[in-house]
């Protein structure tokens, strides 16, 4: 099952990457998932790019629990627009993810990496090079 669900996102993923769902430009595109919390949740995981840690941190939703994303003017999907702040802290975002939920309000998709440098701090170890490390590059 698990497979399925990870091939099921992946598609929806590209498939409205790749804007495959809008055929028609002149009319919104409205998506429901109907999930239970823990697809839910990496769903989320996955479209925000958020960490291991920030998953964990996020609790599922209750049973008819709704969660928002909506289309921002910069281009980037967020779930502040339609969400207080005290929601998003009760559902388990940060201050640092509400934050980035904030400026995906009216971020530039294109600004991206240099807004969220927590997401390449993940990835990246920013510990100082020594001076041999330097010489011997």
């Amino acid at each position: 099952k698990s497979l399925i669900f990870a091939g099921f996102l992946e598609s929806l993923w590209r498939d409205i990457d790749l804007n495959r769902l809008h055929s028609d430009s002149s009319q919104d595109l409205n998506l429901i998932i109907i999930s239970h919390g823990l697809a839910s949740r990496v769903f989320l995981m996955k479209w925000f790019k958020w960490t291991v840690e920030q998953f964990e941190r996020l609790n599922n939703l209750g049973n008819c629990e709704i969660r928002v994303m909506e289309l921002g003017h910069g281009g980037e999907y967020s779930l502040a627009i339609n969400h207080s702040d005290e929601e998003l802290l009760e559902w388990g975002l940060s201050p640092e993810m509400i934050k980035d939920q904030k400026w995906r309000i009216d971020g530039n998709k294109a600004d991206w990496n240099d807004h969220c440098t927590w997401y390449l701090r993940s990835f990246f170890d920013y510990e100082s090079d020594s001076e041999d490390d330097v010489e011997r590059s």
